[in-house]
């Protein structure tokens, strides 16, 4: 059956108010193809023949909710992701951060982590510090809504598209922090994995953290969320940032017409708006 041309309106409203509900993602009427391109192959894995049964399914079993999750959320990244980005971090924060003399270890989240690739570049980046600067440690956390990606991160292992573009341009730092192969895959050395941990997070949901992150990296995923939900997940986001830390966005991404607790550094880049009396030690 053409499950194309069986999805109904009254269909479409409920499973995007199902995907709402579970993530807060907004699916605007343009992407009723892009759901449904999504969902076809679950379907089929199921046996299932109409939205309605699909619909029934995910009403009757939580676990068919975390698919459908699974299999609506965007999730596509690599390893040193606009390098711009990895410049600054590198060259001017983390720098910045040794050169203060802090005697504690830097914490960084990746919060919208999907499959890894961003907090395993940060890993190794930090790593190349570690080994030079005495005293110098870190500590990385990715998280994402989907159960699916996590897995994969938690795993770690990379080939192709995923890590070619970091490999062709840092081919020094990959030959020193990756190990494996191109026929098994690669991962970051030990000394990088058991630094990095990966945990399941809706981010309109407040992040338990023992101490503030100095960087978050918050990229490619607000453009997903209504304004509301957008100030809901910076406001969390901002609870959990150190006062002198640093917050990434995507490309296509901006805080400057938004009514926050930050402010623009350069594009893309922003630090926590200062506030009255807040240590910045």
């Amino acid at each position: 059956m053409d499950l194309s041309k069986m999805m109904s309106d009254g269909e479409f409203a409920k499973l995007r108010a199902v995907v709402y509900a579970q993530t807060g993602i907004s699916i605007g009427d343009a992407r009723r193809s892009l759901l449904v391109s999504r969902l076809r192959p679950r379907m089929r894995e199921l046996g299932l023949s109409s939205y309605k049964e699909y619909l029934a399914r995910v009403d009757q079993d939580p676990a068919e909710k975390q698919q459908l999750t699974n299999c609506v959320t965007t999730n596509e990244t690599y390893f040193y992701r606009t390098p711009r980005v990895w410049s600054y971090f590198n060259d001017v924060f983390v720098s910045g951060f040794i050169a203060k003399e802090r005697k504690r270890a830097i914490r960084v989240w990746s919060a919208a982590a999907s499959t890894g690739e961003e907090a395993h570049t940060a890993g190794v980046f930090l790593e190349e510090v570690r080994q030079r600067a005495g005293g110098f440690d870190y500590s990385i956390l990715g998280t994402d809504i989907s159960s699916r990606v996590i897995d994969v991160a938690t795993a770690g292992i990379y080939k192709g598209r995923p890590i070619a573009r970091f490999r062709k341009e840092n081919p020094e730092i990959f030959t020193r922090q990756m190990t494996g192969s191109d026929e098994m895959g690669w991962s970051v050395a030990p000394q990088i994995s058991s630094r990095i941990r990966f945990q399941q997070h809706n981010l309109l949901k407040a992040l338990t953290s023992t101490a503030p992150f100095d960087v978050i990296f918050l990229r490619n995923v607000l453009i997903y969320f209504k304004a509301e939900d957008q100030q809901q997940i910076l406001r969390n986001v901002r609870s959990v940032l150190h006062p002198e830390g640093v917050l990434f966005i995507g490309e296509s991404e901006s805080l400057k017409h938004m009514a926050t607790d930050f402010e623009q550094i350069e594009p893309i880049i922003y630090r926590p708006t200062r506030r009255l009396g807040e240590a910045l030690a």
